[in-house]
């Protein structure tokens, strides 16, 4: 996979109307699209930029400036406040998503559990699981961004 930096939104694999997004501070899977206005369309956009806890990584960063992080394994967006828990908390590895061209993301502190849709739509950090499903729910495909 090349390296990523900029603007994306990630697709979900299993729910391709869907996109990683936000509801206020935390991570959703939400529906958007070419139709759709202007604030989910942004809120679903974020910049890739290298892992604060690791260069080799992702870290996602939000149009205010929020980073994507995991606090008790809910996926959420917070300020970085420089602490180390926080930087390995907002550094995620990319892995080969379920669908050729997708990726999954891995936490770099929690090797072995990944940034997937679960619960109504909900983003968690949750351990694998070698199913067919629970590997589709955690690959997205990175496309262009929405806003």
């Amino acid at each position: 996979m090349a390296r990523l930096s900029g603007r994306h939104a990630l697709r979900s694999v299993d729910d391709p109307g869907d996109h990683v997004s936000q509801s206020g501070r935390l991570g959703i899977l939400d529906p958007v699209g070419a139709t759709t206005s202007a604030a989910p369309r942004r809120a679903a956009t974020f910049t890739f930029v290298p892992g604060i806890a690791d260069s080799r990584c992702y870290s996602l960063r939000d149009a205010a400036g929020r980073y994507v992080r995991h606090f008790a394994f809910r996926i959420r967006l917070d300020v970085n406040d420089g602490s180390a828990i926080f930087q390995k908390d907002a550094t995620f590895c990319a892995r080969p998503g379920s669908a050729d061209g997708s990726v999954s993301l891995e936490s770099y502190n929690y090797p072995g559990r990944y940034l997937r849709h679960r619960d109504n739509l909900q983003l968690w950090l949750d351990p694998a699981e070698n199913t067919a499903a629970y590997r589709a729910s955690r690959s997205f495909v990175v496309i262009a961004q929405w806003a």
